[in-house]
């Protein structure tokens, strides 16, 4: 008797393993699968890293973020510096040019544009109510008191080539007064044809509402202000400045 008891009580104890088993049973959870990435990850990191260049000409720079590179100078410095010849001395002289010559471009630019708005911003000034003319200006040696005259002409227009001409005798005869022309339609060298001083409009006319060619705006020592638009003589506009 005892046998058949031990068997069935056996195949009980088996049976209540197998039920537990499927009640809790779980898929395997590893822990320890995202330390693997991140060592993985640091590896490549590693890797990437930059090989440390040995001599005198390797410096290490530290991004942002922390990346190291290893910045070298150009061959041409290297070479002329470590064996100065006259080969290597044209090399580093036509690489040192054209990187002088960018400068040179961007630093004209940057001097045209800040004269421009510097421009517009006296203008401006100008036509507010009240503005006086005593302005200061060290760029431009403007002094308190001097008389201005604000040309706008277009190119191909004849009249505006007539009174061009009266400007250049104003120009040239009346060095009291201040003259300023703005023209549309002429290339910079154009530009620099004349004998006065004259630029591109890039939206001066704008500011003093020229409708037609040519124009001319006078602000006299009095600040009193005209605004004249065709051909005017010479003996008119002096006038307005008297």
């Amino acid at each position: 008797m005892k046998c058949p008891i031990i068997m069935i009580m056996t195949f009980l104890s088996h049976l209540a393993v197998a039920n537990a088993q499927g009640i809790f049973q779980y898929d395997r959870l590893d822990f320890f699968n995202e330390a693997e990435v991140r060592k993985k990850v640091s590896q490549a990191e590693a890797e990437e890293q930059p090989k440390a260049i040995v001599d005198e000409w390797a410096e290490p720079v530290m991004s942002p973020s922390g990346k190291v590179s290893i910045y070298v100078p150009p061959p041409e410095v290297r070479d002329f510096l470590e064996k100065p010849d006259p080969e290597n001395a044209k090399a580093y002289l036509e690489w040192n040019s054209k990187r002088i010559k960018k400068f040179i471009l961007a630093q004209e630019l940057l001097t045209k544009e800040a004269k421009e708005l510097g421009y517009m911003k006296e203008v401006k000034s100008f036509l507010e109510p009240g503005a006086s003319l005593n302005l200061k200006s060290s760029s431009n040696n403007t002094k308190a008191g001097v008389s201005y005259l604000f040309y706008f002409m277009l190119k191909g227009c004849p009249a505006c080539e007539r009174e061009a001409r009266v400007i250049e005798d104003i120009h040239l005869n009346h060095p009291e007064i201040r003259i300023e022309a703005f023209g549309k339609g002429f290339s910079e060298t154009e530009l620099d044809g004349f004998r006065f001083s004259a630029r591109q409009d890039n939206g001066m006319s704008g500011l003093f509402k020229v409708t037609s060619y040519p124009s001319i705006a006078v602000f006299n020592k009095k600040n009193q202000r005209y605004f004249l638009s065709g051909f005017i003589d010479k003996d008119k506009i002096i006038g307005l400045f008297e």
